[in-house]
């Protein structure tokens, strides 16, 4: 029989060890970039701390660490912000010109030419066209030497050239790719909707035959930045091994970072507002814009990249243990087991599904000192009352549900004529498609009473939605204890959680409000709560992570047993 068993068992691993591809995500600042560079050195240029872990979890980095230098590949870095470069780079050079002055960016226009007949001149470049066209396997080994090397260094310099300018006008260009599928247009072209992302998976292609071409047989690959939520929900139906990272920092070491890179307090709120302030799908151009609550939102993977520019030295060891720890996983699962913040933490995710609320769904959970969940919540309304989702305008504007709907709703005839004129199209749409058309009292209540208010939601909060379960079936032992939540806590859950003497809350997105800053800043310091992004593995990636792909003892007895002797993966 030979080695047939353990060469079949190192074929059912080979999907993760020959092609990974890895997407990152997070805010301006939050170091997805410094992610990315990380993850393309050597193992022995992976410096990483220790410090903070103990007993299972130190001998679990230590398992996952081993691992993973007998198993490390550098990867490949392919930069959405040079794919955007490259879209600019095949305009007619005069539509390019005359775009750059509408930006009133004349003075970066000769840098700009400059790079232009560069790239142009590229004895490589006919096979990058031809890749941005459509996916060409004879010419992908070329266009992948365009991109790796000419065209990368003519955005770096681009980026140097432009400065503070840079990050505004690649967030415009990359808009209007989404938009339009040209860089310099913002004409809305459906059909290009995945135009941006289509080009970096051809290129991520390329970079597998160029491995392929050169006797490589692993070819890791990591995306910086993925910042529309359409486009990872892409990429995870284009790649079997695929993950999303979420890079995410507290605001304060974030913005500290940017102002450290000389990038005005002005131009980082504009940045803020532009990327990570909600969007409703009222219009094309939010659809495919830069969302990156979404794209949080649907990671599957938090890296918490903490600290200022000044204690970058030290931190960057905290990001460099969790590139360690999730990569050995994504080639290896099963290897180890989660730790007790990612048990508690997909508890919280798998909650929010429960949620009926058809603005956002949030999940929370709480446990005592030793990680042992004495609640579960998610945002809905109280019990025995219908959930948004499950309620129909038509059904309250057109016929009756005693139980669906409130007086107010039944009765007030400014708010039902709201209704009537905002959804006037909501029968077509259940008789063409059977859907139903639900609507948030909120929204409407505010825009009916001209309000802002958080107050009016139907739906109690996540979080007190956990602490109320505890109040009504009696616990105890919660006191220094745990809050997991998908979104840090509004203003009036941090008082609960306060009161209630708990200990930590870990997060994965903050909530827009004071809370940060006010609820949880005040009294005594040794009672005050403290406020912790969220790292490891949650959702789908909790089990693509954990669950291993061959029953654990089997495997290993197998491979002692084959002949010749055994050779590890």
């Amino acid at each position: 029989m030979g080695r047939d068993l353990t060469l079949g068992i190192e074929e059912v691993y080979a999907e993760r060890l020959d092609f990974l591809v890895v997407a990152l995500t997070g805010r301006t600042g939050s170091g997805c970039s410094t992610t990315a560079e990380a993850m393309t050195r050597s193992i022995s240029d992976l410096p990483v701390s220790t410090d903070g872990l103990a007993g299972a979890e130190l001998r679990k980095f230590n398992i996952c660490h081993n691992f993973l230098r007998a198993q490390w590949v550098p990867f490949k870095a392919i930069s959405v912000s040079t794919v955007i470069f490259s879209f600019l780079i095949l305009e007619e050079w005069g539509q390019i010109e005359d775009f750059f002055k509408k930006q009133k960016l004349e003075a970066s226009i000769a840098a700009i030419k400059s790079e232009y007949q560069l790239l142009h001149a590229e004895p490589t470049f006919p096979a990058f066209e031809q890749l941005s066209v459509k996916h060409d396997r004879a010419g992908s080994v070329l266009a992948w030497q365009f991109y790796e090397k000419p065209l990368k260094d003519s955005a770096d310099r681009i980026r140097a050239a432009l400065g503070n300018k840079y990050a505004p006008l690649f967030q415009t260009l990359g808009d209007n790719i989404r938009l339009s599928g040209s860089a310099i247009s913002s004409v809305v072209n459906p059909s290009k909707v995945f135009a941006l992302i289509t080009r970096v998976k051809r290129i991520v292609k390329a970079a597998g035959l160029w491995d392929r071409a050169n006797g490589t047989k692993s070819t890791r690959v990591v995306i910086d930045a993925v910042r529309n939520p359409l486009e990872l929900v892409y990429l995870r139906d284009q790649f079997a091994a695929f993950f999303a990272i979420a890079v995410t920092s507290d605001d304060e070491d974030r913005k500290a970072r940017l102002a450290n890179l000389s990038i005005p307090k002005r131009d980082v709120d504009a940045l803020d507002v532009r990327e990570y302030s909600k969007k409703s799908l009222g219009n094309y151009g939010n659809f495919v814009s830069q969302n990156l609550q979404e794209c949080i939102q649907k990671a599957d993977l938090f890296f918490r990249n903490p600290g200022k520019p000044d204690a970058f030295a030290r931190t960057r060891l905290i990001l460099y243990r969790q590139i360690v720890r999730y990569v050995a996983l994504m080639l290896r699962p099963g290897l180890v087991t989660p730790t007790p913040d990612e048990r508690c933490m997909q508890l919280a995710f798998v909650a929010k599904l429960n949620s009926g609320c058809i603005s956002r769904q949030v999940g929370a959970a709480v446990s005592d000192a030793h990680s042992s969940i004495k609640a579960v919540g998610w945002n809905d309304v109280p019990k025995g009352q219908v959930p948004c989702l499950l309620r129909d305008v038509g059904t309250l504007l057109n016929s009756h549900d005693a139980l669906a709907f409130s007086e107010y709703e039944t009765t007030n005839v400014e708010f039902r004529r709201h209704l009537s004129k905002k959804f006037e199209h909501a029968g077509p749409l259940k008789t063409a498609l059977g859907l139903p058309c639900p609507f948030c009292f909120k929204d409407a209540y505010n825009t009916v009473t001209d309000k802002e208010n958080q107050v009016h939601t139907r739906s109690l909060h996540a979080e007190e939605n956990a602490f109320l379960q505890l109040a009504k079936y009696g616990n105890s032992g919660i006191e220094g204890g745990f809050l997991y939540t998908t979104a840090s806590p509004c203003e009036l859950c941090s008082k609960k959680a306060f009161q209630l003497g708990i200990r930590e809350i870990v997060y994965v997105d903050p909530y827009p409000g004071i809370s940060t800053t006010h609820v949880l800043k005040s009294g005594p310091e040794e009672n005050r709560p403290i406020l912790r992004l969220f790292s490891g593995a949650v959702g789908n990636a909790y089990h693509r992570l954990y669950e291993p792909m061959l029953p654990i003892k089997d495997e290993y007895m197998a491979r002692l047993a084959d002949d010749p002797a055994p050779t590890l993966l």
